[in-house]
């Protein structure tokens, strides 16, 4: 028998009112994130978009949905899979190149097409009053800038969006009563939205749960159905994610196949578990002192203080569950959907260097914001005198006001995400001993030329953590610049043995050998790091530099052709015209060089390699002025001053004599 609608209100004709609704929530949602649109490239999106080649051409396609999101680097200690991540960025720089700007307007556009979902949603739970004001306090709510603001914040908006549709078919299909021929369509529908689910991130697979749960304790007719028609409902959600399950496993092992934190017992994963559920609660009822990376510190013993906390939260939650489910049962589901959607990344053993985000507030929010907007509307419309009845008359001003400060919190914290600079500033004062975060900063500054600064970054890194990889092979390049190579061996060696597939520590181990003289075991180092990260274009470009400047020609155009296949560089076109210079191939060298321009127009080594070439061909007219174009960016290239006096003399001299 087909479930009758929840609500009245979900039945109703769609209103003007109703439009209203969606458009005053479309703009809480986008309005907040304008200023996003300013924002760059920072942490994650460097090497995820601006070095990523799956995601500068159609040709990865098959990597992107065969292979880890981190593959195109080689070997890593994560298994994610995020195909919907990769494609979406692939989108964006096909229609405007590496531009943020487009990237920031589709963290937006899925910001605000899940506002309106969470909107739909709850309309049909709670009435649309409630799901009102819930819509709206989870489009301002702070705690979601980390993942809006941020480009590498997509895959949770991507999952939420799909999430939240396949949850809303799944609602649809049954409510009201529809012919089974007009039910198929839905169900299509929901499955594949659950599939796109699935393919952005692994959280997706606790939906089949959440329906099954919904199933059997809050949809209307549960008492009227049997278990063969519940199963009906839920079982192609069970179905797509079993799929989805033995697929991923045989492309990647598993779902969680690298254990990131095997050295935690069971006991302190529970404890953890429980502390960082304390700490969740906290972030949502007081989004203040917000970071991008938060320094994680297991708990080992029962009364640590996180523990207690996460302990008096989860006694909270149990006690309101328990008086919800009586008096509005409805909206004891929020706490469901909370937990169900927190619930994997509790688990201390399946994460990665981030244990615990403000990202993974993203979905379980919703719950958060459903219980406030439930109880404000409540009080709201108590049928009470006295006390309480004046105090009901104030939630509209105290719901105005906590909307207010929850925008004016987000617009300042997207500030933080405009760059690099401010954002690891930030970050490290909110969590001055983030190891992580201190290496960063230290490669901002060596960026710079501050080695003074950069050293000190580097080296309170390793006082905090001693084993940090990034810091040790910063450290090493840097002792590499300084020429004390023994002190910069030292230093690889180091990282190596804490991460013996990182290819940038090959990388800079091979450099240091190759300036000691070593040239057999960095040709070496190159291989493996070419091994290692075979879509590299770093690797393959500096294994090129090698080889050219041991005359190996032949060799280093490998490397450089290689390069070029991968992802187009102007670093791999510059050589390839300067080798083809050598070989006085013109023609090739040339057709290097205007590659490289047409990459990055500002290229001064292309323009000044191009003048050589034209000056060959006898052509120099066009010489001089490739000439003088790459002496606009570089004023110091001695080869492009010295062509331009020559060039310039002999045109002097062929006008006096005519």
């Amino acid at each position: 028998m087909a479930a009758r609608p929840i609500n009245p209100e979900a039945s109703a004709r769609p209103s003007q009112r109703e439009a209203l609704n969606y458009l005053v929530l479309s703009l809480l949602a986008a309005l907040p994130y304008a200023n996003t649109l300013i924002n760059g490239f920072v942490y994650d999106d460097r090497f995820q978009v601006v070095e990523n080649p799956y995601v500068h051409s159609f040709h990865y396609l098959r990597q992107i949905f065969g292979s880890t999101v981190w593959s195109f680097q080689g070997a890593q200690p994560t298994n994610y899979y995020r195909p919907l991540m990769s494609l979406a960025y692939l989108l964006c720089y096909q229609v405007a190149g590496l531009v943020p700007f487009t990237f920031h307007l589709l963290n937006i556009i899925l910001q605000v097409a899940i506002v309106l979902l969470v909107f739909a949603i709850l309309r049909r739970l709670s009435g649309e009053r409630i799901a009102f004001v819930a819509a709206g306090l989870f489009a301002l709510h702070p705690i979601h800038t980390e993942t809006v603001s941020w480009i590498a914040g997509i895959t949770d908006l991507e999952l939420s969006v799909f999430y939240l549709l396949a949850f809303l078919l799944y609602l649809r299909i049954f409510d009201p009563p529809r012919p089974r021929t007009r039910q198929w369509p839905l169900r299509a529908a929901m499955c594949v939205s659950l599939a796109l689910a699935l393919l952005s991130k692994e959280q997706a697979v606790t939906l089949p749960a959440l329906a099954t749960i919904f199933e059997y304790f809050y949809r209307d007719d549960r008492a009227e159905t049997t278990g063969r028609q519940k199963f009906a409902r839920f079982g192609p959600l069970w179905a797509v994610t079993a799929l989805y399950l033995v697929v991923r496993t045989s492309l990647l092992g598993g779902i969680a196949g690298v254990v990131m934190r095997s050295r935690l017992s069971w006991y302190e994963v529970a404890l953890s578990s429980i502390s960082l559920t304390g700490s969740y609660f906290g972030k949502l009822l007081w989004p203040v002192h917000l970071s991008a990376f938060y320094v994680f510190h297991k708990s080992g013993h029962l009364f640590d203080r996180g523990v207690v906390l996460g302990v008096v939260v989860l006694a909270l939650c149990v006690l309101l569950f328990a008086a919800l489910w009586r008096r509005a049962h409805a909206v004891s589901f929020a706490f469901v959907l909370m937990f169900i959607t927190l619930g994997p990344v509790l688990n201390v053993r399946w994460m990665a260097a981030a244990v615990f985000a403000e990202r993974y507030l993203y979905m379980p929010s919703i719950g958060f914001c459903w219980l406030i907007a439930w109880a404000a509307v409540t009080l709201w419309s108590a049928d009470t005198s006295g006390m309480v009845r004046a105090l009901s008359r104030t939630v509209p001003a105290l719901l105005a006001v906590v909307a207010l400060l929850y925008a004016v919190k987000t617009v300042s914290r997207n500030r933080d995400w405009r760059s690099e600079d401010a954002l690891f500033a930030q970050t490290l004062r909110e969590q001055p001993d983030s190891t992580l975060i201190l290496a960063d900063v230290g490669m901002l500054d060596f960026g710079k030329g501050d080695f003074a600064g950069a050293e000190h970054e580097w080296l309170e890194a390793l006082s905090v953590g001693p084993e940090n990889v990034f810091a040790l092979d910063n450290l090493a390049l840097l002792r590499q610049r300084q020429h004390r190579y023994l002190e910069s061996l030292d230093y690889s060696w180091r990282a190596l043995r804490a991460r013996p597939a990182y290819t940038m520590g090959h990388l800079n181990l091979a450099e240091t050998l190759a300036k000691m003289g070593s040239k057999q075991e960095a040709e070496w180092q190159f291989r493996i790091a070419t091994a290692l990260s075979p879509l590299s274009t770093r690797a393959h470009n500096k294994y090129g530099k090698f080889l050219f400047e041991a005359d190996r020609l032949d060799d280093a155009r490998a490397q450089y052709e290689r390069s070029a296949q991968i992802d187009s560089t102007s670093e791999a076109y510059d050589r390839l015209g300067d080798i083809y210079l050598v070989w006085k191939d013109f023609p090739r060298s040339g057709q290097g060089y205007r590659h490289a321009i047409a990459l990055d127009p500002f290229d001064s080594h292309a323009h000044v390699g191009l003048g050589q070439v034209l000056e060959s061909l006898a052509r120099p007219t066009d010489a001089l002025q490739e000439y003088e174009t790459g002496l606009q960016t570089d004023p110091n290239d001695l080869i492009a001053k010295s062509a331009v006096l020559r060039l310039r003399g002999a045109a002097s001299e062929r006008s006096i004599t005519r």
